[in-house]
C-alpha cells in the first residue's frame, strides 16, 4: 500500500510539472483555423467554435529563443555599416594635351554610415562620414607643375614633358576629402541580397598636392608641390550594385577638381570595388 501511495504521488507530481510545461487548450469545432509558420515564430489564430461566433484565439510562439535574441543582436548591429572602396579614376572634360593614366589615377575610400530602414520596408535610408583620397596620374607623356616654378607666386598648375630618356615616370594631383554620403538603397528579393544605391556625396577637400618623381641617368628625381588651388567642396553622384555584401560603384562629379584658371580643369569618374 505504502508503495502504491508513493507510486501515484510520483505521478501527479510529473503530471503537475508537465502541466506547468505544456499549455494545452482543446478548442472543438472551429469556424477557421490560421497556423503562420516562419523560422522562429509560429503563430496560430482560432474564429470561432462551436457556434460561438465572437470567440478568436490569438497566439504566437517564438521557435527558436535563442536565434530569435541573434537575430535582434545582428539587426541593431546592421544600423550601422562599414564601408570600403576602391576604385579606378578615369577623369573626363580633360583638355586635349591632357592625358590621364588609369592606373596611376586611384581612390581609397574608408568610413562608416548609419542606415535607417524603416519596419517591413524593402528601402533604405543612409548617412556617414568617409575619409576619400583621389589620386589623378598623368600619362608618361606630360607632369605637373607650377607654372613659375614657386606654387607662391600664382597658385597656377601647368603641363610640362618629362627630360629625355628619363624612366619610372609618375606625376599625380591628390585630394584629400573629408565625404559625407546621403545614400538611398532599395533592396530586391526575398532575402533582399541585391541592392542598388543611389546618392549625393558631399566633400570637403581639406588637402592637396602634386608629387611627381622620375628616374634619369640613375637618378631618382622626387618633387611634392603644395598649395595648389583646388576647389574647397565638391559634390559627387554616386551608384552602386551589391549583392551579399560586395557591390561595385561609380561616382562621377560635374564640377571640376581644380579651380578655375588655377590649371588644367577636369571631372572626377570613378570605377570600383565596394566593400
Amino acid at each position: 500500500m505504502k508503495k502504491l501511495i508513493m507510486l501515484l504521488a510520483s505521478t501527479i507530481s510529473l503530471t503537475a510539472n508537465a502541466s506547468e510545461v505544456n499549455d494545452t487548450i482543446v478548442i472543438n469545432n472551429a469556424d477557421k483555423v490560421t497556423i503562420m509558420t516562419s523560422d522562429t515564430v509560429q503563430r496560430v489564430t482560432v474564429l470561432g467554435k462551436g457556434g460561438e461566433q465572437t470567440y478568436v484565439y490569438d497566439k504566437s510562439v517564438p521557435l527558436n529563443k535563442w536565434k530569435m535574441k541573434k537575430m535582434t543582436r545582428i539587426d541593431k548591429l546592421k544600423c550601422w555599416d562599414f564601408d570600403l572602396g576602391i576604385g579606378i579614376g578615369t577623369p573626363t572634360n580633360a583638355p586635349d594635351d591632357l592625358s590621364f593614366s588609369p592606373f596611376k589615377s586611384m581612390e581609397w575610400l574608408l568610413g562608416l554610415r548609419y542606415v535607417y530602414t524603416p519596419k517591413k520596408a524593402s528601402q533604405s535610408y543612409s548617412a556617414g562620414l568617409w575619409c576619400d583620397w583621389r589620386s589623378f596620374g598623368t600619362s608618361d607623356k606630360s607632369f605637373f607643375m607650377d607654372k613659375y616654378g614657386i606654387i607662391e607666386s600664382d597658385n597656377a598648375i601647368v603641363l610640362s614633358g618629362y627630360p629625355q630618356n628619363s624612366s619610372s615616370k609618375r606625376s599625380s594631383i591628390n585630394i584629400f576629402s573629408l565625404s559625407v554620403p546621403l545614400l538611398f538603397t532599395q533592396r530586391f528579393g526575398q532575402q533582399g541580397s541585391f541592392k542598388v544605391t543611389l546618392g549625393p556625396v558631399l566633400n570637403f577637400n581639406v588637402y592637396g598636392r602634386i608629387n611627381t618623381s622620375y628616374e634619369l641617368d640613375d637618378v631618382t628625381y622626387s618633387e611634392k608641390t603644395k598649395g595648389i588651388k583646388y576647389r574647397p567642396i565638391t559634390i559627387d553622384i554616386m551608384g552602386m550594385a551589391s549583392y551579399k555584401g560586395i557591390g561595385i560603384y561609380c561616382k562621377y562629379s560635374p564640377m571640376s577638381v581644380l579651380m578655375k584658371n588655377k590649371g588644367p580643369e577636369f571631372h572626377a569618374l570613378t570605377f570600383g570595388l565596394f566593400l
